[in-house]
Order: structure tokens, then C-alpha cells, then sequence
């Protein structure tokens, strides 16, 4: 299947009469050839889509590219155990930087891991709103969406510029920009100098740098490399666009809902009548659950019976068998393993030190010992993660997060 490239050149200004911007458009067959390609505003879009890609309601076969001086990137550290964690963390960890209501803004993340930076794109949530309103006016339903400069090759050491016209999109492995060119040396400079002794490669696609301006920037000559276009602006980005290195806007309030394929609508019928048979099972089950349920009863009530006449009495308190087991004698001894793990649990708190308040407790026999504490950070964790291990028992952290200053964490303990 093709796919649909396409890159607004500004913000979109919605007016009486629908929406006014301009879209760079590029339909992109498997074989990485450009099929068809050109430039329309917002009205034009429809018959454009018509006629070039009518199959762009289908998300995975759509990316949008939107202006980068529109997006801010960041990297920073944002705290938590866990992936959805650490989602939930990121919009008031990127607060701090940016001048805006962080309720008018959208966050969206990278990759996330722990102990890692963060890097995400932050963007109005005005402005994607009005971009997707435009695409959903011409039946156009993105699957990606992310800043221009996104798109351009990316790499450790490795540095991007994309001349176009007065201004240059630029890239590194970690940050994005728009930049003006005549304030585009100080920028280089600033990355250059972040480490002066790396290796490092400076791409210049569709222009270059003055002498003086490259020199001013830090990069020797050897280490720049310069790309001539042979093709459109969007023709090359969507050559070196890499899903995998790009960041997707659409995630969270702005995540695309799947739509169910032709395969299911064929399918749907039949479905329904297994729905109808799944109905009528569970109706069965149901009905041999209370008839089970019925004949317990009847049973607990000749063991109550037989428990009155066997050692005369009238009542007989709680389950008459175990009643009955207990004054036989047979009753089965209460477990030990409460105690070795409570037990283990507090020396292994003892020999990894600080401080810890313990919250709860509980204990089963297949699930173990359940503990709710609060322990001084993370790290405390994992030194008592490797503390009870050694002592044969495994941890698991059930959840944890930040509570104050410390960490508050539900535990569960078993043997190894």
C-alpha cells in the first residue's frame, strides 16, 4: 500500500469558510518512488485526496508533518517505577519549561525508561486540534503526526540542517529546531560545544554555511558533509523519515482509534450469531451455578444436622465440617509460612538500613505476604529487592510512586 506524506507550512486559520493553509502533499509508493506530488491549500485537499490517495482514512498509511517553530522539544528526567508511571509524570515534569498553561498543552513522549531523560514534544493543544479538523474535512485520518525536522537523518554525533529558504530545520540526536540562517552559526556552535573532543558530523542539506559562519560553528571542514536536492523538500523527508526515531504527536487525548477492516465487516454476521450462542451458554451456565448452588446449601444443612445430633446441640457455629474436624482432632495446622517471611522481611529491612514505615500487612498462601510501606526512595527498593533474594525469596513491586519526599510501595513477598 502507498503512503501519504503530507507537511503543513504553517498554522491553520479556521474561517467561515472551512480552514486557510497551505500542505505540501506526496504520495510515496512501497518502492520508496514518489507517485504523485504537489502543493494545495486547505480547500483543495479534498479533490487532491480523492484523486491521489482515497484510501488515507486508513491511519497506518498516513503521516503528517507539522511546522517544528510550532513544537517545542525537550529531554529531561521525570520520576517514576513504571512506564505509565512516568507517562503520567511527564506534562508536570516538563512544566517548568515552558511559559504557557500546561493544561493548554499536549505532551508527547519518546521511548520511556527509567533512570533515562525523557524526550518529548510539546505542542498547543489549540494548534492540533485546528491540523486535524483540516484533515478530517478533506477524509484524511492520521496515524503519525511530528515536527518537520523529525524527519531528518538522525544519529549519535551527527548533526542535521535543512536549508529552506530564510530559515533551516535542524536535528541532533537529541533535540529539534527551527532556526533563522542568520543566527543558525550560534546554534551549531552552541551543539558543537556541548563536546568539543567527540567526533562529530555536520550534514548540510540544500545549502551550506558561509566560510565564516562554518568556522564560527566549530565544525572543521572535514567534518561537514554537504547533500544537493535532487528532489522536492517533503520528497527527501519522507525518504529519511524513520517511525522508529520520530516522536508521534498522537498519543494520549489525541491517540487515533483503530478502525475495524473490511475482513471484520464481512465477518460481522457471524460473529453476532456466536454472540447470540454465547448468551445462551452463559444463560445454561447460570443455571447449573445456582442449582450447585442450591444442592450446598442442602448438604451444609445435613453436616449442621448431623453435627447437632452426633454432640447435641442446637446451634452450630460457622462451617459444620470444620466444626466437626476440629473436635476430631484433624484439623490442619496453621501455616508457618507468615512468620519466616514476616520474619525474613525485617531482617532484610534491618540489613539494607534507613528509614521505612510499614503501612499494612497481609498473607496468603498462594499470593505470600503482601506489605504497603513507605521506604526513603528507589534505590531502598532495589537494595532490599537484592537483599531478599540472596536470602531465596523474590520481590515484587506491585506499584509504587512518590509520597512527599519518599516513596510509598505495595510489596509482595514470596519464596523463591
Amino acid at each position: 500500500m502507498p503512503r501519504l506524506f503530507l507537511r503543513f507550512d504553517g498554522l491553520t486559520k479556521r474561517t467561515d469558510d472551512g480552514f486557510e493553509v497551505g500542505v505540501d502533499w506526496l504520495v510515496r509508493g512501497d518502492d520508496g518512488t514518489a507517485i504523485a506530488e504537489g502543493h494545495a491549500d486547505a480547500s483543495q485537499l479534498v479533490a487532491v485526496i480523492e484523486g491521489e490517495a482515497p484510501w488515507a482514512r486508513e491511519p497506518a498509511h498516513v503521516v503528517v508533518l507539522v511546522p517544528t517553530a510550532e513544537i517545542l522539544a525537550l529531554s529531561c528526567q521525570v520520576p517514576g517505577r513504571n512506564v505509565a508511571q512516568l507517562r503520567r509524570a511527564a506534562p508536570y515534569a516538563v512544566e517548568e519549561f515552558i511559559t504557557e498553561d500546561i493544561d493548554a498543552m499536549h505532551v508527547a513522549c519518546g521511548e520511556l525508561a527509567r533512570n533515562e531523560p525523557v524526550r518529548s514534544l510539546v505542542a498547543s493543544r489549540r494548534s492540533i486540534e485546528d491540523w486535524r479538523a483540516c484533515l478530517s474535512a478533506a477524509a484524511v485520518t492520521p496515524g503519525f503526526m511530528t515536527a518537520d525536522a523529525m524527519a531528518l537523518p538522525a544519529g549519535a554525533n551527527r548533526v542535521s540542517v535543512l536549508f529552506e529558504e530564510e530559515t533551516a530545520l535542524v536535528r541532533t540526536s537529541e533535540q529539534i529546531a527551527s532556526v533563522d540562517v542568520p543566527n543558525l552559526a550560534a546554534v551549531l556552535e552552541g551543539v558543537r560545544g556541548e563536546d568539543v573532543d567527540r567526533p562529530a558530523m555536520l550534514c548540510q542539506i540544500n545549502g551550506t554555511l558561509s566560510e565564516i559562519d562554518l568556522s564560527q560553528s566549530g565544525f572543521a571542514p572535514a567534518e561537514v558533509e554537504n547533500v544537493p536536492l535532487e528532489e522536492s523538500l517533503l520528497s527527501y523527508l519522507a525518504n529519511s523519515f524513520d517511525d522508529a526515531q520520530a516522536i508521534n504527536i498522537l498519543q494520549g487525548d489525541f491517540a487515533v482509534k483503530r478502525r475495524g477492516d473490511a475482513s471484520w465487516m464481512r465477518w460481522r454476521s457471524v460473529a453476532a450469531g456466536a454472540g447470540v450462542w454465547g448468551v445462551i451458554a452463559l444463560i445454561f451456565l447460570a443455571a447449573e451455578g445456582f442449582w450447585a448452588a442450591h444442592q450446598a446449601d442442602e448438604f451444609r444443612q445435613q453436616a449442621a444436622q448431623l453435627y447437632r445430633d452426633i454432640y447435641d446441640v442446637e446451634r452450630v457455629p460457622g462451617n459444620p465440617a470444620t466444626r466437626m474436624r476440629l473436635r476430631l482432632g484433624e484439623a490442619a495446622t496453621i501455616s508457618q509460612g507468615f512468620h519466616r517471611l514476616l520474619a525474613n522481611l525485617g531482617t532484610a529491612l534491618q540489613e539494607i538500613g534507613g528509614r521505612y514505615d510499614l503501612q499494612s500487612l497481609s498473607y496468603s498462601e498462594r499470593g505470600g505476604l503482601g506489605a504497603d510501606m513507605i521506604v526513603a526512595d528507589y534505590d531502598a527498593l532495589d537494595r532490599l529487592e537484592a537483599e531478599l533474594a540472596r536470602r531465596g525469596f523474590d520481590l515484587e513491586v506491585v506499584s509504587a510512586e512518590q509520597h512527599e519526599a519518599r516513596v510509598r510501595a505495595n510489596l509482595r513477598i514470596a519464596d523463591g
